[in-house]
């Protein structure tokens, strides 16, 4: 039983996106405090939950105290993120859903689609990446015609990195448009107007754990976009399918929409749902490509980590 939870930095974007869903989910019930991990040490002043509050710098293992569950919603590495890795390996009681996916957490915490949470026993989990979560709601839906692969072309877009890459990003793209060379980098590189494909060791160990049982090749790009994640996804099928029952399957899920061309990145903003292209088939129907988008901040994001939540009560 969950009775209180500590939420680190509730002001990122996906922090302040699961206030929005906390606040949609009064059955949970559970007391909630707040603790931010910037460089500075003053009080940060903000509307949190729909009421005034104040979010303290996060300072000793006192901040633990009473908490069941830690919610990580970081979205920049400081001293006081590792301070906090530090204090949860002290405190192996409490449980951790990370949604900000620190890299210094990367060994704390193991992925977890969070898309059946009661069946798993892992009270440590890091919430999915936005394209491993839909590529295994898909390979769910599709689970009865037997896939024997899959491949995730995952792009990521610049609000993974918080709400300061957008800021960079914007300053990026008004130099380029002036043709002057970008002063400011986002991990080193120039996302206005580029596409940058990166090693994608680590998201692919992650597709293992997500995508047990089915052999998965995974790429990842950092795009230029300002919000929405696509994927690229294409499955095997054991036996080739009929169009009419492969549309029957993804439709029957509430999880998932079909769009008509164009399907937009613009239309998954604020969506609970993995929006899909029209499925494609192969000559052999054997294997069927969609691309798949959506809002990251909710799916593989906040609505997820309440999905753990939920069943960690």
């Amino acid at each position: 039983m969950i009775s209180k939870i500590l939420i680190v930095d509730p002001l990122t974007l996906l922090g302040r996106e699961l206030l929005r869903c906390l606040e949609a989910s009064p059955d949970l019930g559970f007391e909630i405090e707040y603790r931010h991990t910037s460089p500075d040490d003053e009080l940060q002043i903000a509307e949190l939950a729909a009421a005034p509050a104040l979010v303290a710098p996060l300072e000793a293992d006192e901040a633990l105290a009473g908490v069941d569950v830690v919610v990580v919603a970081s979205d920049a590495e400081t001293d006081r993120t590792a301070r906090l890795e530090r204090m949860l390996a002290a405190h192996p009681e409490v449980a951790v859903v990370d949604v900000g996916r620190l890299q210094s957490l990367r060994e704390l915490t193991s992925p977890d689609a969070g898309l059946d949470p009661a069946g798993g026993s892992d009270r440590r989990v890091r919430v999915a990446h936005p394209a491993l979560a839909a590529a295994a709601l898909v390979a769910r839906a599709l689970e009865v015609l037997d896939p024997v692969r899959i491949i995730v072309a995952a792009v990521d877009p610049v609000s993974g990195a918080g709400r300061d890459a957008i800021e960079t990003l914007a300053h990026q793209a008004a130099r380029r448009l002036q043709g002057g060379t970008p002063d400011h980098l986002l991990d080193g590189h120039v996302r206005a107007f580029s596409q940058i494909s990166v090693d994608p060791d680590a998201l692919a160990e992650e597709a293992a754990v997500i995508l047990p049982g089915l052999p998965s090749t995974v790429t990842l790009t950092l795009g230029g976009c300002f919000h929405g994640h696509l994927a690229h996804l294409a499955l095997e099928l054991a036996d080739p399918v009929d169009d009419f029952e492969l549309r029957d399957l993804l439709e029957d899920r509430p999880d998932l929409v079909l769009v008509e061309s164009p399907l937009k990145l613009d239309d998954v903003v604020d969506r609970d749902q993995v929006l899909l292209s029209l499925p494609q088939l192969s000559a052999d129907r054997r294997v069927v490509a969609f691309t798949a988008m959506v809002d990251g901040l909710r799916v593989g994001g906040a609505v997820t980590a309440v999905a753990i939540l939920r069943s960690m009560m």
